[in-house]
């Protein structure tokens, strides 16, 4: 027999209840579609060029500020040697002589400079000039700039393009890897920090082609 409902007895909201577990039910289910959604989702991979080693000369160049550098590399080298070898005093070990004759000369071309205190653990390590610019992003794709005609000074079956590229010039490091690669130049690269000199010398790693 039911018992009867006294005066005064609350009565239970069974409306009330029944929405609550709705919402609940709707928001798991909300939650297991998608979690399966992200269980089943393809991942797109984005695969960076595999470094391949190779025999070619590399060439060197700069992306700095939005500009491409060409480094020429060998030039400096020439130089480097041939104030080395006249400077006797490196021989009889006065290192006070030494720096005082190369600091007396300066080594460069028209963007950089070589770094005199570096030369005594034979690294050659580079400075840009100041206030001198390479070539922009909308100038690498003129067919008559320097950085073509740079390229076109090289062979393409012996030497191949190295770019040091800094955090502030991938644009420009993009857009003269492909004038790069239309030109028929394997290519390789390097990211250098902003203030991290331009140095060469015994025991680095040449940069691998890509």
């Amino acid at each position: 027999m039911s018992r009867r409902k006294k005066k005064g007895e609350p009565e239970l909201l069974i409306v009330s209840f029944c929405d609550i577990v709705t919402v609940s039910t709707a928001a798991i289910l909300f939650v297991v579609v998608i979690a399966v959604q992200e269980a089943v989702k393809i991942p797109v991979f984005r695969p960076t060029p595999r470094a391949v080693p190779s025999d070619k000369q590399a060439m060197f160049f700069e992306c700095r500020g939005n500009e491409v550098y060409y480094i020429d590399k060998d030039g400096l080298d020439t130089q480097v040697a041939k104030l080395l070898s006249t400077v006797g005093a490196v021989r009889s070990g006065d290192l006070q002589q030494f720096l005082k004759v190369v600091q007396g000369q300066e080594v460069g071309n028209a963007y950089y400079k070589v770094m005199p205190s570096y030369l005594l653990t034979a690294i050659m390590a580079l400075e840009p000039r100041p206030e001198v610019h390479g070539e922009g992003v909308e100038q690498v794709e003129i067919a008559t700039n320097r950085y073509q005609a740079a390229l076109s000074q090289l062979d393409s079956k012996t030497q191949y393009v190295a770019f040091l590229v800094r955090d502030d010039s991938f644009v420009a490091f993009r857009e003269a890897r492909k004038v790069a690669d239309k030109m028929g130049f394997d290519t390789g690269w390097e990211l250098l920090a902003a203030d991290e000199p331009i140095k060469f010398g015994a025991g680095g790693q040449a940069i691998q082609t890509q």
